[in-house]
């Protein structure tokens, strides 16, 4: 897909993991590794990794000239904020953006293949907003076309993007996507997930 760039949303404090957990052990990498591997396999213009409280950690770890790392230090505010911290550093980048993959650092089984599905439904439906769809909601991965760049814009607090796919029902499709449920928020989810 002509004009796609990917954001990855890694700012947050994981306050109740306490650590940084998208660079946590997964298969033979990191969550975060292994979330930036899957964002490669769309051909993306540009992947821009937000980050935030752990900054330094994923600077260290984080040695791709593919990544363009954008530090939010208004992390505390919430999602919405590293949403629109991602867009305006890419639409500076290029401002002929067409479409943005918008992908959260703690869901570890996001694929290259799902991420391809998003697209190929976007180019078939002409829709403005793929989203993921588990556990009865719509949710990221998602995907929005240029149209919707001035609404991600207005987000506020700690929402993120979902306020938008409950504004425009008519333009959005979804994607199953069972294992989007599974997000890494405790200790107790990494082991049950992730060290079986």
């Amino acid at each position: 897909m002509k004009g796609l760039s990917v954001v990855i949303l890694a700012a947050g404090s994981a306050s109740r993991i306490n650590q940084a957990k998208m660079l946590l052990p997964f298969e033979k990498t990191t969550i975060l590794q292994s979330i930036i591997e899957q964002a490669k396999e769309v051909d993306p213009d540009t992947i821009c990794l937000v980050t935030g409280k752990y900054h330094s950690e994923i600077e260290s770890i984080i040695q791709d000239e593919q990544i363009q790392i954008v530090f939010n230090e208004r992390w505390k505010e919430g999602m919405s904020g590293s949403i629109k911290k991602g867009l305006d550093f890419l639409l500076q980048k290029q401002p002929e953006m067409k479409a943005l993959l918008i992908l959260v650092a703690d869901q570890p089984f996001i694929t290259g293949t799902l991420l391809r599905k998003m697209i190929e439904i976007q180019i078939q439906t002409k829709k403005g907003i793929i989203a993921a769809y588990y556990a009865g909601i719509s949710g990221t991965p998602v995907l929005f076309t240029s149209n919707h760049f001035s609404n991600l814009e207005k987000l506020m607090g700690d929402k993120g993007a979902r306020s938008i796919l409950q504004q425009y029902p008519e333009d959005l499709m979804t994607v199953d996507f069972p294992l989007g449920e599974i997000d890494i928020d405790t200790e107790d989810d990494y082991k049950k997930w992730l060290l079986k």
